[in-house]
Formats: C-alpha cells, sequence, structure tokens
C-alpha cells in the first residue's frame, strides 16, 4: 500500500497564519523604524492635542452660551465643597473641645453646699403640729 498522507487543514492554515505573521512584523518593523514614521506619529499627536484644545474652548463657549456651568466650574465647585467640608469638620472638632472642656470644669467645681432651706418649708411643719 502506498503511503497516502492527506495534507491536515488546520496544520497548513497554522503554517500560513505563522507565515503571514512573520512577513507583517517584518514590514511593521521597517515602517516604524524609519525617520518619516517618527516624524509623522509626532505630527498626528500635535494635530490630535491642538483639536483638543480647539474642542475644549468651543465646548466651553457653547457652554456659557447656554448658561451652564463648564468642567472647570464643576472642579472649582468640587473643590470649593471639599474645603467646607474640612473647615466644618475643624468647627466640630473645636466645639467638640470646648464642650468637653466646659462639662470638665461643671463636673470639677461643686458648687457651695446648700445649707439654707428654701422659704416655706418649715411653715408645712408648723402647721401640720397644729392640727
Amino acid at each position: 500500500m502506498a503511503d497516502n498522507k492527506t495534507p491536515d487543514p488546520s496544520q497548513q492554515f497554522q503554517e500560513w497564519v505563522s507565515q503571514w505573521e512573520r512577513s507583517f512584523d517584518e514590514f511593521s518593523n521597517r515602517l516604524m523604524g524609519t525617520e518619516e514614521f517618527s516624524k509623522s506619529m509626532n505630527q498626528m499627536q500635535t494635530m490630535q492635542m491642538e483639536f483638543q484644545r480647539q474642542f475644549g474652548e468651543l465646548m466651553a463657549r457653547q457652554l456659557a452660551t447656554f448658561n451652564m456651568p463648564s468642567r472647570d466650574d464643576v472642579v472649582a465647585l468640587g473643590e470649593d465643597i471639599r474645603n467646607l467640608d474640612r473647615r466644618i469638620a475643624q468647627i466640630e472638632r473645636a466645639l467638640g473641645t470646648l464642650l468637653h472642656n466646659e462639662s470638665d470644669a461643671i463636673t470639677r467645681k461643686p458648687g457651695p453646699a446648700r445649707t439654707r432651706k428654701p422659704p416655706g418649708a418649715g411653715k408645712d411643719t408648723a402647721e401640720d403640729n397644729k392640727s
């Protein structure tokens, strides 16, 4: 019998993909290694940054026209709220310290001894004795 090996399609496909990857990798390395590619990428990045800046300015003008806050306005408002929260926390701590010190002062200094009886306390006993 003759040795009839049929080619495995998955094996052939895997070899084809590997060959394609190697050739594409080689092409990409040659292309990206050039000075022209580096310059063009730098120009593209510069253009993208300029576009973002102009778009941000345009959006800020549109929001101002519609009397709506911009991102910078919202960020500033958030910082103001954070600062207010910090100040309130400081005030609360200070008040807590004051109240604690005041309550300590009250408990440490007892008032004078109460030896006098309120008016009318002696009358009740005298009337009770007459009856």
